[in-house]
């Protein structure tokens, strides 16, 4: 019985350890994603969402660190309390992740309609939040595309991170040609871009990228959802080994107790002095 106690025991650590990296990753996911700001995409619904959502990362990460320094704690020391008090907390934060991530499952659907359905209630996107407005324009650049629905998402105030390349074979098939509103564009972005941007902005017709971003920024937003869905698959697996074998250490450590109780027993009836036996 010792043995399997001693084995109990470390598997407990190493698995509470495991959750401990995992409630890491999920802390550091909900605090990186809390930088981000992406409300003038979605009109708030998804913003709104979201920040739940980094609310109960960042609260499911601390939870999960600090449990399984309790978890570590009670399997090293074999104390029956912190084990019990583990077990039970565990399961509670187990229960509650399962339940959230279902929901979250549940309301993607909807949740990718209302942000699919906010790219057309875009007025301009010039006029949107600067870091939205900044990060768009990254996007623009790398992944060679123009607006959320199309490069008319920007009116006559299109970015230079729109501009095709001069060196394009198929500018034609990939690009659009535009005419440019010189006077509001050299206005908008003469404080802000380089004198080749203003070379850019200077020529009354353009080539603009014809692949808008919509599709692009959907996709990255559902792949960032899927890592996030892994993280939290792993960790609830984790969890519910961890509770196990908690329970399992705690129940050995009880029936070694009351076996060891039992012995001290027949030990002392053995030798206690029998005067009827002396007589």
């Amino acid at each position: 019985m010792a043995k399997g106690s001693a084995f109990m025991r470390r598997l407990c650590i190493v698995l509470n350890i495991l959750l401990g990296f995992l409630g890491v990753v999920l802390l550091l996911v909900g605090i990186v994603a809390s930088t981000f700001k992406i409300e003038p995409l979605t009109s708030g619904y998804y913003w709104q969402y979201g920040t739940q959502s980094v609310l109960f990362s960042i609260g499911f990460g601390l939870a999960t660190i600090l449990l399984s320094i309790l978890g570590v704690y009670g399997a090293y020391q074999e104390h029956v309390l912190a084990l019990l008090l583990y077990s039970i907390f565990m399961s509670i934060e187990f229960i509650a992740l399962l339940a959230l991530t279902i929901i979250a499952i549940l309301a993607q659907p909807q949740v990718e309609k209302k942000i699919e359905d906010s790219f057309g209630n875009m007025t301009s996107l010039y006029n949107t939040d600067e870091v939205f407005h900044r990060e768009l324009n990254k996007l623009q650049q790398e992944a060679e595309c123009c607006g959320l629905l199309y490069y008319t998402d920007w009116k006559d105030q299109i970015p230079p991170s729109c501009d095709c390349p001069q060196n394009y074979s198929d500018k034609e098939a990939r690009c659009v040609k535009v005419n440019v509103n010189v006077q509001n564009y050299r206005s908008s972005e003469l404080n802000k871009k380089a004198e080749s941007d203003l070379m850019t902005a200077q020529t009354p017709m353009r080539y603009v990228h014809k692949m808008h971003c919509g599709p692009i920024l959907m996709r990255h937003l559902k792949n960032a959802l899927r890592i996030m869905l892994g993280i939290v698959f792993t960790l609830a697996t984790v969890m519910l080994a961890a509770v196990i074998v908690a329970l399992l250490l705690w129940n050995k450590i009880n029936m070694r107790s009351s076996v060891a109780g039992i012995s001290n027993d027949d030990d002392r009836t053995k030798y206690e002095l029998q005067p009827h036996k002396m007589a």
